[in-house]
């Protein structure tokens, strides 16, 4: 097959302030008034056994009872709401003092990823990470170490990590502050602190990879940034097993601190000055907290981690994987000369418009006009609802797209920085596999200086008036970081790789599907139920210069593995 290979996903999953990602689980919550009741059941579920309180069930109570009874406060105690202080203080802060804002996206209850495995004092977003890519790995419904085994571990690749720096007291918070309170700094927390030791944990303690590992740092589209980097290693042939993410964790001090300074942070006061003017009451609403594109005052932080495991489409095929959709392109842009290094300029306006041109090229204008949905990067801040409207409106304009759906995750999630466009990718799969879209459900309507020309905001979930296929997601991020691409859903990217493989290989990868299907349903039990064991083999074939066989063209190693020394340059590259 000489065509370029189509990057699939064939799992998800992460930890976000809706819970887990994996199985749509997360989806759930976001659209939680459209769901089943047994979506709803196996969601608070979910949640109760992921955080531990499963073990509160009574003698006389079943699991399904106690659900029903904690049903409201599972409810109240995901996504965006006031931060539990006390437990945020004994756990990560390394000091006391009053913040400017009180609400964030937080993870449910009280949530301490690192207490579910060894840690060894690790940071949050190390921990989430740890939690996250076990949960990415459920939902591909196969065993993902067993086939990097079998594929290769120095052919699969990885690129993970976090917009900002790690900032919890066992990295970066811990490190600044060691001195002035008169403590010794850890000699971890300068590792711990670096952005690509996300990337670094999954190599060396879950999957053992040898091959293609980094980190791209796109600040809020940080993932998106390592998305392309992972389209690209498929696209290019040289891998055909990646995984992409990012884990962000910074609802500590210093980030409010400093987003608080430049101005672009939704503040206690600034809630407090904007409910009085639209007369909702002196109570701040923290559930309210975040407001895309209506009358609105700053972005609201929030954490989350999330691992898209990507395979090639001849790789999916032959392993019987779940091919959930694919990507085909993610279109990254600089914005050029502006006025601030924080402030807006003309890269967006790229990347969101090669990205219509992408869909069109390859599906039709058909598809691009009817069966599309736009996921807005949709901070909060009054800048972004102005720009970011302005370009989506003139494209969907462009393009002959009359009422194009939008919405923002972020209104019930916070900006989770690095991690939102995994945010977003969770959002998009789960909008094209249940025809269900979280609105943006905190505001009563659009601000006056939005444009709205051709476009359709959901200010309230719903499910699509028609069928699905395309969600666009755009990630804007401080430096002038632009990336944009669009998700493919199931049947779009099926319809693709039919055009391409004979009906007897489509069949044997049906046959070899219904074991996944079987085992993912089993997975998604696991989930519900917390049965999923984060995966961290800390000291485990750990091989030193005595247990390396090196010849010219092989590398052997004492645990078993045989690998082959190829250069990947062909001898007519440079003749």
């Amino acid at each position: 097959m000489s065509k370029t290979p189509i990057p699939c996903i064939v799992g998800f999953g992460g930890i976000t302030p809706a819970g887990r990602a994996s199985h749509n689980l997360s989806h759930t919550r976001v659209t939680y008034s459209l769901e089943s009741e047994q979506n709803k059941k196996d969601y608070i579920k979910s949640v109760l056994s992921l955080c531990n309180m499963a073990d509160e069930i009574g003698e006389s109570q079943t699991f399904d009872e106690y659900a029903a009874d904690k049903e409201a406060e599972v409810l109240k105690n995901t996504l965006v709401r006031k931060i539990d202080k006390e437990f945020m203080r004994d756990n990560f802060w390394s000091y006391d003092y009053d913040l400017p804002a009180n609400g964030a996206g937080q993870l449910p209850f009280r949530l301490n990823p690192t207490e579910s495995y060894p840690s060894r004092q690790h940071p949050k977003a190390l921990g989430m990470a740890i939690m996250g890519i076990a949960d990415a790995f459920s939902d591909c419904g196969f065993d993902v170490k067993k086939e990097i085994d079998a594929y290769g571990r120095d052919k699969s690749g990885c690129f993970a990590g976090c917009a900002v720096m790690n900032m919890d007291k066992f990295s970066g918070d811990g490190l600044m502050s060691s001195y002035p309170m008169g403590k010794r700094a850890s000699s971890k927390t300068i590792s711990f602190t670096l952005p690509e030791m996300t990337a670094d944990f999954i190599n060396a303690y879950v999957t053992g990879s040898l091959g293609v590992s980094g980190h791209f740092i796109g600040a809020c589209a940080t993932s998106a940034y390592n998305m392309n980097a992972g389209v690209e290693l498929i696209k290019s042939g040289k891998s055909e097993l990646v995984i992409v993410g990012a884990s962000e964790a910074i609802i500590m001090p210093p980030a409010f601190i400093g987003f608080d300074a430049m101005g672009a942070m939704t503040t206690d006061k600034r809630l407090s000055d904007l409910q009085a003017l639209l007369g909702e009451g002196e109570d701040l609403d923290y559930t309210r907290y975040c407001r895309p594109f209506g009358d609105n005052m700053g972005l609201v932080t929030g954490e989350s981690s999330g691992f898209a495991i990507l395979m090639s489409d001849r790789l999916a095929l032959e392993t019987g994987a779940n091919i959930r959709g694919c990507i085909l392109n993610v279109n990254i842009n600089a914005d050029g000369n502006k006025k601030s290094i924080s402030g807006p300029g003309a890269g967006n306006y790229f990347s969101v418009g090669k990205t219509f041109q992408d869909i069109e090229k390859v599906f039709g204008s058909k598809v691009l006009k009817e069966n599309s949905a736009y996921i807005a990067h949709g901070t909060g801040t009054p800048l972004n609802r102005i720009t970011e409207s302005h370009i989506v409106s003139t494209f969907a304009k462009e393009f002959g797209i009359d009422a194009l759906p939008v919405t923002s995750l972020k209104s019930k999630l916070g900006h989770t920085m690095g991690s939102a466009g995994m945010d977003q990718l969770w959002g998009a799969l789960g909008a094209m596999e249940t025809q269900n879209c979280s609105g943006i459900c905190t505001i009563p309507k659009v601000a006056d200086d939005v444009f709205t020309d051709n476009l359709n905001f959901y200010l309230k979930d719903q499910s699509f008036d028609k069928q699905k296929d395309i969600v666009i997601i755009n990630s804007k991020g401080f430096g002038g970081n632009n990336a944009t691409t669009s998700v493919v859903s199931e049947n779009l990217t099926m319809s693709l790789i039919e055009k391409r493989y004979t009906k007897s290989d489509i069949t044997n990868w049906q046959t070899k599907r219904e074991s996944v299907l079987e085992k993912r349903h089993n997975e998604r039990q696991k989930a519900i139920n917390n049965d999923i064991e984060p995966i961290y083999e800390f000291d485990k074939d750990v091989l030193d210069l005595t247990d390396l066989k090196v010849s010219k063209n092989n590398i052997k190693t004492s645990t078993g593995f045989d690998y082959e020394l190829k250069s990947d340059l062909e001898g007519k590259d440079f003749t």
